[in-house]
């Protein structure tokens, strides 16, 4: 595994890791990302991260839990812990639509579901077009973006799933 960071005021070093990237000279092999939508932004998060992604089912509400924890669900035997990524980054909230999905994702030894309003496809990303996150996120968002890549002239936030994954720890 490599490292994406980036270097902030003061000499401040901050990223996450990625895949390697071949050294130059050699043609730079893809990583595929599934692009998801979000309160009119477009996020994306490594496949290999994601298990599975389902419509919404009926969530159960958590009393006293954080604003950003929509509940739990069962699937297919296993409580399933759902976290509202828009609440979470700071985004305006959405209602769920037809659209709207659930991506799971793994991270050692459970699974996260995260709320999105729409799933569109996986995209091929050559790993040197990634470039560091936008000055202009703000901090909530800088938490949980690690780089940003343009896609068919959008510019795309590459997420931190595994800080995501400990925020629901926490919650």
């Amino acid at each position: 595994m490599g490292e994406i960071e980036r270097t902030l005021p003061g000499g401040q070093r901050e990223g996450g890791a990625f895949l390697d990237s071949p050294s130059s000279g050699q043609q730079e092999e893809t990583l595929p990302f599934v692009l998801m939508s979000l309160a009119g932004e477009t996020f994306t998060v490594e496949i290999n991260r994601v298990r599975e992604i389902i419509r919404v089912p009926k969530i159960s509400w958590i009393p006293g839990a954080a604003a950003y924890i929509k509940g739990v669900f069962n699937l297919r035997g296993s409580v399933v812990a759902v976290i509202d990524l828009a609440v979470l980054i700071s985004l305006p909230d959405s209602t769920p639509s037809q659209q709207s999905r659930i991506v799971i994702v793994d991270s050692s030894d459970e699974m996260v579901g995260i709320l999105v309003d729409s799933v569109s496809r996986v995209e091929e990303i050559v790993p040197s077009s990634l470039e560091p996150p936008m000055r202009t996120l703000d901090e909530e968002q800088r938490n949980f973006v690690i780089a940003q890549v343009s896609i068919d002239g959008v510019m795309v936030g590459i997420l931190d799933i595994d800080k995501v994954i400990e925020e629901a720890r926490s919650a």
